[in-house]
């Protein structure tokens, strides 16, 4: 996002439409999927055929089509407990984000020894979101928690603005996102065909190539990104993963870390799980390095007048 938005300013233009908004409001995520064929194999548990369609959900990852059936019966969450969850949809996303702390080291284990973050959520929830349509509590979550930090935020605003090229949504108008909530989830997803009604209202509008093709992310290749040709780490980043820098910060593991940075120098790191821990580890190594232990250093860069002071470089948690 922050290359494109560079390219949108190269060709002279300040201000860009785009289409945030419309997978959340419309039903366009592989997630609003997951809801649906999740709940189909719960009502029959012993069926050996509605496993099968678990397959459908992630064709474009070689990860979850190898794995057996009861690996998917376990990872896709649809036991009876599951079901009876107001956070059903996200659980299997939840759950594989928690085997991140795993990397944690025993300090932050520590600090949040008895945090509830579900409990939390739960707390914040509307009244009468367990009676809600489970297409429609999805929809909520994906809304009200991923696209105003993450979507708008991080991956949309800090990256166009990055080369001051302002985004514009069309599709988060109060008044369209109005008229997508008085829908039924019918003509949001018609069977396993997502944003239906969206395609129905644009055919004509749009080439057929584009308004009929399967939905499929666009996906950065990971872990893959920071290791060379001569397997390994790219240097910042074996520096940031260093056991002497993990340990002036405080926050992982530098045994847990060091086994991680092994599998990917290795080319070993196939799974979702790992490739969130490499990333979001070196992500926040890069955070603690720049703006905790280095930060005088930076200040003093960009402004020499800045008096130079010495600052603890343990992060405060």
């Amino acid at each position: 996002m922050f290359i494109l938005s560079k390219l949108v300013r190269d060709r002279g233009y300040k201000v860009v439409l785009t289409g945030e908004g419309s997978d959340e409001i419309l039903g366009g995520y592989d997630i609003f999927k997951e809801v649906k064929l999740r709940r189909f194999l719960a009502a029959r548990p012993e069926s050996r055929i509605r496993p099968l369609l678990l397959r459908r959900l992630y064709p474009y990852m070689d990860n979850i089509q190898s794995q057996p059936e009861a690996y998917l019966r376990a990872f896709f969450k649809t036991s009876p407990e599951d079901l009876a969850s107001p956070f059903f949809s996200h659980l299997p996303r939840w759950s594989l984000t928690s085997k991140l702390k795993l990397f944690y080291s025993a300090g932050l284990r520590a600090e949040l020894q008895g945090y509830d973050p579900v409990g939390e959520l739960a707390a914040q929830l509307p009244g009468g979101f367990g009676s809600w349509n489970p297409f429609v509590q999805a929809q909520y979550l994906e809304t009200a928690q991923l696209l105003p930090s993450y979507i708008l935020s991080s991956q949309g605003d800090r990256m166009s603005m990055g080369n001051s090229v302002e985004g514009r949504f069309p599709f988060l108008d109060y008044r369209v996102v109005e008229f997508a909530a008085s829908l039924p989830p019918r003509l949001k997803m018609k069977v396993l065909n997502e944003k239906y009604l969206l395609k129905r209202a644009v055919k004509g509008l749009v080439p057929e190539n584009v308004r009929l093709r399967k939905k499929q992310p666009y996906r950065a290749p990971d872990s893959a990104s920071f290791v060379t040709d001569q397997h390994e780490l790219v240097d910042y980043a074996s520096d940031l993963l260093s056991a002497r820098k993990l340990e002036d910060a405080g926050l992982f593991n530098p045994q847990a870390v060091s086994r991680l940075v092994n599998k990917a120098r290795q080319g070993q790191i196939a799974g979702t799980k790992d490739n969130m821990g490499l990333v979001g580890i070196l992500s926040t190594q890069l955070l603690v390095n720049r703006f905790i232990g280095d930060f005088t250093h930076e200040q003093a860069r960009r402004n020499p007048s800045v008096r130079r002071r010495e600052l603890p470089v343990r992060a405060e948690r």
